[in-house]
Formats: C-alpha cells, structure tokens, sequence
C-alpha cells in the first residue's frame, strides 16, 4: 500500500513537473539548446583527446619507441612544403655505422601513381625500399611474401601491395602472381599486406604499394642518387643516438658553424610531443568553448526560473499551505533545472555521435567514443543544473505561504 502510494506521488510529481516545462517551453527550449552545445564541445574535447592518444599508440606500435625518421630537406623547407632532396647512399651507409644502430630501411616515396588492373583504376602511393621494409614495421602478409635480394639487385618489376589497393583493383581475386600497371609499366603482385587499419596523421596506411628501392628509383622516379628518406631504430638513448645522426649528416654535407640543417630528424619522442601540444591545444580551445556555452545557458536557465517564481508565487503560496514543505519546494525546483540540462546533455551525446564521424573526416581529426564521454557529458549536465538552479530554488523555498497567496 506505502510503496503504491509513493510510486502514484512519484507519477504525479513528474507529471506536473513535465506539464510546467511545457508551459515555459520557449524559455526551457532556449536552455536547452545552449546546455546542448556546450554538453556537444565537451564531447568533442573528450574524443578527439582520446583520439589523439589512441593515434599516438597507434604510431608507436607501427614505428616502435626507438625509431627514428631522417628526411630530406631542413625544417624550413619542410614548413614551406618545399621537396628538397639532400639524403644520398652514402649518408645511409654513414648512419648505419653510428653507434646502436640496429636497423635501417631507405625509402623513396612517389605519390599519386595510377594502378590499372583488369579495367579497375586506383592512384596510390607507391613506396620504394629495402628487403627490410616489412619486418622492421611488423607487417605480415594474407598472401605472397616480400621482395627478395635478387629482386633488389636485378631492380625488377614486382611489387607488394597494400589491403586497400588490394579491395580496390581485385575485389576478393586472388592476386599472386597478376600483373598490374604501375603507372605505365606492368609489374608483377607477388604479395598482399595484411590489414593495419586507419592513417597516421594522413593517408590511410593500407593504401600503398611496396616494391624494391632500385625498381622505383630507376623505373618510376628516374632518380639516381638521391634518397627520400629513412628509418632507423636504436638500442641506445634517442636522443644521444639523435646527437651522433645530426654530427654524422652535418659532416656529410658539409655544413659548418651556424649553417642551417639541410635534413629533418624526428623521433617517437618528437610524435609524443606533437601529440601532446595538438591535445593541449584542442583542449584549450574547446574546453574555453565548452565553459562560455554552459555559463551562458546555465545564466539563462537560473533567469527563467527567478522569472518563473514570480510566475508561480501563488502556486507556490498553496503547496506551502496545503502541507508542502520549504525542503520539498527546494527539491521540486531542482528536479527541473536539473531535468532541463540533463535532456540537454543527452541530446549534446547523441548529436557528438552523429556528428563526430563527419566532422572526423571533413578536418582529419581522429575521434574515439568511450562511456567515460557519456559520464562527462552528463556529469556536466548535471552540475549546470544544480548551480543554476540552487539559487531560485532556495529563494522558492523562503517564500511565505501567506503572503504568497495575497501576491
């Protein structure tokens, strides 16, 4: 009998309570939409924070801690997007005997080649380097296997291709052994990569085609000499490694004093802290985006209800005389502003969801959605709702039954 007539009371409550937002809806509509905007810029933050640590795992476990990348071209240049070519043979022989070094792969890259198979077009990049190329990224294979020495010697007409030029051009045929066109010349597939998924801060991984440094150099690029760039791993400290490569590469080229650095280094480190400032960044941004939407709808929302005690001082005045407590006023007040923001929370989820992977592959930027977004969101929403719904409830309680009633 009790827990019937709570759960009746319960009933009533929510019912009127829904019946007053309604009553007030062009003033409950306006908070809610501002509550659902900064709830959304929260959202945002959180997944895109979470997507750029997810990307940063992601990178190491395709570079591995101690890697380090050396590329052609100052930091200058690389600013200004400007191709210079400065790294040579000799330079990677050099490396290679810098104290640590336990791998090393040369690479030259060539982008936006047409790949013909069967009357099936795709363009892709197509990656040119050492017999190494695969193991030292870890990469296994669904079919085929790597390039061998000959095969790099003899510079000759086979290629290694990624999963997505793979789904692209043979759609599930089995691709050992075909010949595709490698912009104009006919190569050999002798192996097919397996799935890495994703970029890494650019195109998609998966699509690439991999064949010997020598094929593409003489073949594809008709370069003789110089090198795009390389990738090396070390057993020793990065960056004393980092110290020896610069000293060893300045020899090389011939720069003395305060000469400018014709070549970039950039280590895991160097990923982690990118990673880190883009993160600081976003954070900061949205984060002071987030906080003026809330403060603005939370100001809102406490206006409405001072408006609305005016509104309802009557009402107000009879609930007290027919038993209402000052407490029960207070709680009944809360419930709405809090009801108000938390509808505008979830609406802020729901619309992250829907937005999130647009907005992921307009401006690139990686986004992962976990309950601990949910928990913010609605975290938030409910401290808006409580902050600004305190204060009109608490002056909704003071009010005199008496004096209510004679207005």
């Amino acid at each position: 009998m009790g827990l019937s007539l709570k759960t009746s009371q319960i009933r009533e409550f929510l019912e009127e309570t829904l019946k007053i937002l309604y009553y007030y809806r062009g003033r409950v509509v306006f908070s809610f939409v501002g509550v659902t905007l900064g709830i959304f810029t929260i959202c945002i933050i959180i997944t895109t924070i979470d997507g750029a640590n997810k990307k940063a795992r992601d990178i190491f476990e395709v570079l591995g801690p101690d890697s380090i990348m050396v590329f052609g071209g100052g930091e200058r240049q690389r600013a200004a997007r400007v191709r210079v070519m400065s790294l040579t043979f000799r330079d990677a022989d050099s490396l290679g005997r810098v104290e640590g070094i336990y791998d090393l792969i040369k690479v030259y890259q060539v982008r936006n080649v047409m790949m013909q198979y069967n009357g099936r077009k795709w363009q892709t990049q197509v990656v040119g380097s050492t017999t190494n190329y695969f193991e030292s990224f870890s990469w296994g294979f669904q079919a085929g296997s790597v390039f061998t020495v000959n095969d790099y010697n003899n510079a000759e007409a086979v290629c290694v291709i990624g999963s997505k030029v793979y789904d692209e051009l043979f759609k599930g045929e089995n691709a050992i052994g075909k010949a595709i066109l490698v912009g104009k010349r006919p190569t050999k597939v002798i192996g097919v990569l397996e799935e890495k998924g994703g970029g890494m801060g650019g195109p998609n991984i998966d699509d690439r085609v991999i064949m010997p440094l020598t094929t593409v150099m003489s073949r594809i690029a008709n370069e003789k000499r110089y090198l795009g760039m390389m990738r090396l791993k070390t057993s020793r400290d990065i960056d004393k490694t980092v110290e020896d490569l610069i000293t060893v590469l300045r020899n090389n080229h011939g720069l003395r004093g305060t000469a400018e650095d014709d070549f970039t280094i950039r280590s895991s480190k160097d990923i982690m802290k990118f990673v880190t400032v883009i993160s600081g960044q976003l954070f900061l941004f949205l984060g002071i985006a987030a906080i003026v939407a809330l403060v603005v709808s939370g100001f809102v929302l406490a206006n409405l209800f001072y408006l609305t005690i005016q509104e309802r001082r009557k009402d107000i005045g009879i609930r007290r005389a027919y038993g209402a407590t000052k407490r029960g006023i207070l709680l009944s007040f809360l419930f709405e502003s809090i009801l108000i923001t938390l509808m505008g929370g979830t609406a802020g989820i729901l619309l992250s969801i829907l937005l999130g992977g647009t907005l992921e592959e307009l401006f690139d930027i990686p986004m992962l959605f976990s309950y601990k977004v949910i928990f913010f969101a609605l975290f938030f929403s409910f401290l808006t709702g409580l902050l600004s719904g305190l204060r009109p409830a608490l002056r909704a309680s003071r009010i005199e039954p008496i004096e209510a009633i004679r207005g």
